[in-house]
């Protein structure tokens, strides 16, 4: 009698009737069917697909958890140098519960303030206001920094008084900040343990943690490394100034799509000045690339410090010992 084939997966392999008894025959048909099922849902990523209710009426098409976006292998222009990632490596799933994160004023203590309203996306993640404003008005010390391509940077710390040690740290200070976020403990409201209460009663974040991390457990820990993720993703690479260093060997040659006053502007910028024994500037540039390296232009960690007062509306310096390099 005629072979039956099986599943492709398992091809070349036939049984004959004719040879085995019925019960045998069946009972192998069938464990090689279930195991044909098993490695279907494996690898087959169609097998996986689910429903997340929650987050589809919280936030419908933006994210799909069955079809991730693309923040951990972006396109990068050849001529970086920089990638502070290191053990923080982007995982598509935390920076995607990171961008939820970022932009949800769930985050605050009124449910009115989020990363996002004082790290704008049109104003490159940053606040065109002098001082930003948080819960019940309050205002932050400083002007909100830009959050594009903190990823190509060699900061060893964040803030302007570098005050985070890290980049994970630091996101969470500004929810646990009393004028910020309002998490603060102080002054009859809550600490932080609130927050987590709180998010881990919302269904949707039920469903992106359970997600992202098998389980549905809020923790501090877990906001700093997804928010942190999300953070590191957010690149830009489109200036003029990209797409003439794209053309060259280096940032010091002439740049084809700048003018001859641009170019100029730009040896300045990037050259050192030469000063005579009185300490007058003789020549050479302004040196700005001493402290705003090009082509990331992050801030050098060992930059001293320029005098500018650090909180607004406040006097003398606020920049300890630490910081005079």
């Amino acid at each position: 009698m005629e072979g039956l084939n099986l599943h492709p997966a398992f091809s070349g392999i036939q049984i004959q009737y004719m040879n085995l008894k019925f019960p045998l025959a069946l009972a192998l048909i069938t464990s090689m069917l279930l195991f044909s099922r098993c490695a279907r849902k494996t690898d087959d990523p169609a097998a996986e697909i689910k429903t997340y209710e929650a987050v589809a009426a919280a936030f419908g098409s933006k994210i799909n958890l069955n079809s991730l976006a693309n923040y951990g292998n972006q396109a990068l222009p050849a001529y970086l140098r920089k990638d502070n990632a290191g053990p923080n490596a982007i995982n598509n799933g935390k920076a995607t519960l990171g961008r939820i994160l970022f932009y949800d004023k769930q985050l605050s203590l009124d449910n009115s303030i989020s990363c996002a309203s004082c790290h704008r996306q049109s104003f490159a993640f940053g606040d065109t206001a002098i001082a930003s404003r948080g819960v019940s008005g309050g205002l932050t010390g400083r002007h909100s920094m830009r959050l594009v391509n903190a990823r190509f940077a060699a900061e060893g710390k964040f803030f302007w008084d570098e005050r985070a040690a890290t980049l994970q740290m630091q996101t969470t200070m500004p929810i646990k900040d009393h004028a910020e976020m309002g998490y603060s403990g102080v002054n009859g409201r809550p600490g932080l343990d609130a927050l987590l209460s709180k998010l881990g009663a919302l269904p949707y974040y039920r469903e992106l943690f359970q997600f992202v991390y098998g389980n549905t457990d809020v923790t501090e820990f877990r906001l700093q490394e997804c928010l942190s993720q999300f953070i590191l993703s957010i690149q830009s690479f489109d200036a003029r100034y990209d797409a003439g260093r794209a053309q060259v060997a280096n940032d010091n040659a002439a740049f084809p799509n700048f003018t001859a006053q641009e170019n100029m502007g730009k040896n300045l910028f990037l050259t050192a000045p030469v000063f005579d024994g009185t300490g007058s500037r003789t020549g050479g540039g302004l040196g700005c690339n001493g402290c705003h390296n090009a082509p990331e232009f992050d801030i050098d960690p060992n930059s001293g410090n320029n005098g500018i007062i650090g909180v607004l509306n406040g006097s003398g310096i606020d920049v300890n010992n630490a910081h005079l390099r």
